[in-house]
């Protein structure tokens, strides 16, 4: 047998069939062959093999000889190869002079050389938090805690509507913000004109607010403003091409809206009583209420700051390091773009299809077009899986049942009966799965912020659970990247832990 390791991380093998093989495969294809078909003057599968080749040819009996054989020839030369294919391989050419010799093209297993990962840096700024900030935190903590009183008067600033609500946007062709790698072009210039629904509620709450963060769209508060309940009012909130929020950018709102009732708010005193009010009595004064608060965005802060520092330290190894795949793998990835881009536009009533048929483009010269993206699919998913490895980053069933007990204990507010029913939605085996994902990946984003500060522990320290009761995660990891949810602001995390758990 001969091995050639080609550029393109294939393997062509070329064997040689020791005649006598060949000719027991031929004696077996060609009984197979007079079982199927009727020979005139022998009954089924009793026809001489001289006869049966005579009768459907010599091809076609090498063709069923060589569907068994080249088969097992195959998994006996990948054995004896100690080749890992990625993906199945195939029959790339067959030769019958002097002597038959099948010849195998093998994609290879994808490889990927990590070069000297633990040696990335990037300077790392720890999170401050001002004093600004958790005075901000607190208002937001007594607009949540507000009381709402139902006047009879027009609409004022800090005053919540009530309303049932439609809008529609129609947005400039080429402008719409991309949400994934997979996300749509811009619709068909036949489609611009169509507006589209993105909001259609009843009992609709709006807070009149200029709040930036709080405020239900830019500019709709300076047009609702003295509004009366009964009232049916339709504003319009048009953003330029160059508007500093993208997903805003380009896009022209209709915005029609009955209000049902208008609410004053009284936000309550920021004392004592109002601390021990909101922590279920756990705290005593304001002073401990702002120390906790603190404390809660000072964790936010951290959480998102090693997010986003993590993703660099990642970005920087993907960078680093050497992944060799087959050109089979590629065209996989290219295939679930392909699968998230048809469904993208699915919902939104349109299809690849159309989208071919509006930008000029054949099959092909759309796989060119997500390429690229692709590939950065694959690369990053293949260094994530043998980083992980690597690092010797796992969880095991002990570690996995326990975090899931701590998160049921941690829901409020159910019976009995509702716990157990999440009990046993968190230990079914798809979402048991998806749980040990994201604490591997947690572990991952800790062990990337110690590699990148160069605090990293030694590998020969590290020790991983027992083999048996390891959680398999591999399969999961290539979604590990679209599995994380997105960050909450500051404000909304620290007002929401303090309610929680202060």
């Amino acid at each position: 047998m001969q091995i050639e390791h080609l550029e393109n991380h294939t393997a062509r093998l070329t064997v040689d069939v020791p005649e006598e093989r060949f000719a027991a495969a031929m004696q077996r294809a060609a009984k197979r062959l007079a079982n199927k078909v009727n020979i005139p003057g022998f009954r089924k599968g009793k026809a001489p093999f001289a006869v049966v080749v005579n009768y459907v040819g010599q091809q076609a009996v090498m063709d069923e000889a060589l569907e068994d054989l080249g088969n097992e020839i195959y998994r006996e030369s990948l054995q004896a190869a100690n080749l890992q294919p990625y993906t199945t391989g195939s029959l790339e050419d067959v030769k019958t002079e002097p002597s038959l010799q099948l010849i195998f093209s093998v994609p290879k297993a994808p490889e990927v050389d990590l070069g000297d990962y633990r040696q990335v840096r990037h300077e790392y700024t720890p999170p401050v938090i001002t004093d600004e900030q958790v005075q901000e935190a607190l208002e937001a903590l007594r607009e949540r805690h507000a009381e709402e009183t139902v006047v009879e008067r027009p609409a004022q600033l800090g005053d919540v509507l009530i309303v049932d609500i439609r809008g529609e946007v129609t947005h400039q062709h080429g402008e719409e913000a991309a949400e994934t790698s997979a996300e749509p072009p811009a619709e068909p210039e036949t489609a611009e004109e169509q507006p589209e629904t993105f909001i259609n509620e009843t009992d609709f709450s709006i807070l009149l607010s200029t709040d930036p963060k709080r405020e239900f769209m830019p500019g709709f508060t300076e047009q609702a403003l003295g509004v009366s309940a009964g009232e049916t009012r339709t504003v319009t909130l048009a953003y330029p091409a160059d508007y500093e929020n993208a997903r805003l950018a380009a896009h022209t709102f209709t915005i029609t809206f009955s209000v049902k009732q208008i609410k004053a708010r009284q936000l309550p005193e920021l004392d004592d009583a109002f601390a021990k009010r909101v922590s279920n009595e756990s705290l005593q004064s304001l002073a401990e209420l702002t120390e906790r608060v603190r404390a809660d965005l000072e964790a936010n802060a951290k959480r998102e700051a090693d997010e986003a520092y993590s993703d660099i330290i990642f970005q920087k190894i993907v960078e680093g390091a050497t992944v060799r795949y087959p050109e089979a793998m590629l065209e996989d990835y290219i295939d679930d773009v392909l699968n998230e881009l048809s469904e993208n536009l699915r919902q939104r009533g349109l299809s690849l299809e159309m989208l071919k048929q509006v930008q000029g483009k054949d099959d092909a010269a759309l796989r060119a077009e997500y390429r690229e993206t692709a590939l950065n699919r694959l690369k990053r998913s293949l260094v994530m899986q043998t980083l992980i490895k690597a690092e010797q980053i796992n969880v095991s069933a002990a570690e996995l049942d326990a975090h899931i007990e701590a998160m049921l204990d941690s829901i409020g507010g159910v019976d009995a009966a509702q716990a157990q029913t999440f009990r046993r939605m968190f230990k079914a085996e798809a979402n048991r799965r998806d749980v040990g994902l994201r604490l591997v990946m947690d572990r991952l984003k800790e062990r990337l912020v110690a590699i990148g500060r160069g605090e990293a522990p030694d590998l020969a320290d590290l020790s991983m659970p027992v083999a048996a009761e390891q959680i398999s995660l591999s399969s999961a990891l290539a979604e590990a990247e679209s599995a994380e949810p997105p960050a909450a602001s500051e404000e909304a995390q620290a007002s929401s832990q303090t309610d929680e758990n202060a």
